[in-house]
């Protein structure tokens, strides 16, 4: 493949995922005003039911890709994607609103998993890891703008733009994919029974073991996803935006670390980098807390130590995806879709414990990436048992 050919598939598979923070991150700093806006109490479960629609839409989109081919699931999810973001521009109540986040949630989260298959389907173990950091890299570019941008559109033009904004973007997606992406699965053979499939995947105790690494990982940030507007907004007092531009710094950190792994990967070895993102994670749990515990508690205290947890997730992600799929190359979309869905039931239970456990401090999020760093960390040492 020459380089212009390679640059283009990263570009176009990185522009796949996107549509996650933009429809999580994004709509961060509306929590507030959403919740004033319809008169309850908290909004966190807007999160946790876009998070529960990215869970369901895991199992469903890698053994339609596997099956049709990754092109035409892709469009389709895509066009209905911009449909339900513009029905959340419109939506007339909360309990509507979470009905709309669940299926934005449900058909964003196509992208990635059909991303992960094209991966490999083109690429081996260590080369996929590489180019999926590099994917990872690009795409960070919208969590990192995505809050600021949000928070400065809902202040300026109410929060419903924001959502037409979501539909503007996911339309920009759909050309993009349907001009630029070619089909990398044109077999059409008749594929095994899908519960078949996971059944297979699951009794590889490889698979299992980075699963529940990457699902710990995954959790310990949608934890802080939750928490960090009661934290940044309720708790300090920052308006939309200015959380908006607290949240780019780890993300900028995201991306460059994401760069900086796809060169050192086969130096490294999957399992090495895990093990380095783990403690990693570990570090920042240990950093959220003490300030916290101790009752100071800023922005500088908060941002630095999700900085390194968001630097640990450049490693342990591209390590763990790339272990838990690359053994099966005749149900890639299968696997990934397995893969992503225990990470977002985690993710989901997270979110919800964040809500449930919302006191106004950022307390039930330093616990929750605590909890979380440590697991990743007890499970990625267990993979050294393994063969």
């Amino acid at each position: 493949m020459s380089r212009a050919r390679y640059a283009l598939l990263a570009g176009i598979l990185a522009l796949l995922p996107m549509l996650l923070p933009l429809t999580v991150d994004g709509s961060l700093p509306l929590l507030p005003i959403l919740a004033a806006d319809f008169r309850v109490d908290t909004a966190q479960f807007c999160v946790t039911a876009a998070v529960l629609g990215i869970a369901a839409g895991q199992l469903i989109y890698g053994p339609l890709s596997d099956s049709f081919g990754r092109k035409p699931v892709i469009l389709t999810s895509v066009c209905l994607y911009a449909a339900a973001s513009v029905a959340g521009a419109l939506a007339p109540s909360m309990e509507a609103l979470l009905g709309i986040r669940f299926l934005q949630g449900f058909f964003a989260c196509c992208g990635v998993i059909v991303a992960r298959a094209i991966i490999r389907d083109l690429f081996d173990r260590e080369a996929g890891a590489k180019l999926f950091s590099l994917m990872m890299g690009v795409h960070g570019i919208m969590p990192a703008i995505a809050p600021g941008a949000s928070g400065l559109i809902a202040e300026q033009w109410g929060w419903r733009t924001v959502f037409a904004a979501m539909a503007a973007f996911g339309a920009f997606a759909f050309m993009a994919i349907l001009l630029g992406l070619a089909e990398t699965r044109r077999a059409r053979r008749r594929s095994a029974p899908v519960l078949g499939n996971f059944r297979h995947i699951l009794s590889n105790r490889n698979f299992r073991a980075y699963a529940v690494c990457a699902s710990f990982s995954y959790a310990g940030l949608f934890a802080y996803f939750a928490g960090a507007p009661v934290g940044f907004i309720q708790y300090l007092g920052l308006a939309p935006e200015q959380y908006g531009i607290a949240m780019a710094a780890p993300m900028i950190a995201y991306i460059a670390t994401q760069i900086a792994v796809a060169r050192i990967v086969h130096g490294l070895g999957l399992d090495r980098l895990i093990r380095v993102g783990a403690w990693l994670a570990v570090a920042a749990g240990a950093g959220l807390t003490i300030p916290v515990l101790a009752g100071f508690v800023n922005v500088y205290t908060l941002t630095a130590p999700i900085v390194l947890l968001l630097v640990s997730l450049a490693f342990v992600i591209p390590g763990t995806t790339a272990g838990a799929v690359s053994p099966f190359p005749q149900m890639a979309g299968a696997a990934s879709s397995l893969l992503g869905f225990v990470q977002f039931m985690a993710a989901a239970v997270a979110t919800a414990a964040v809500g449930v456990l919302d006191d106004g401090t950022p307390v039930p999020m330093t616990g929750a990436i605590c909890f979380c760093a440590v697991g990743a960390l007890a499970t990625a040492r267990r993979r050294r048992a393994l063969p």
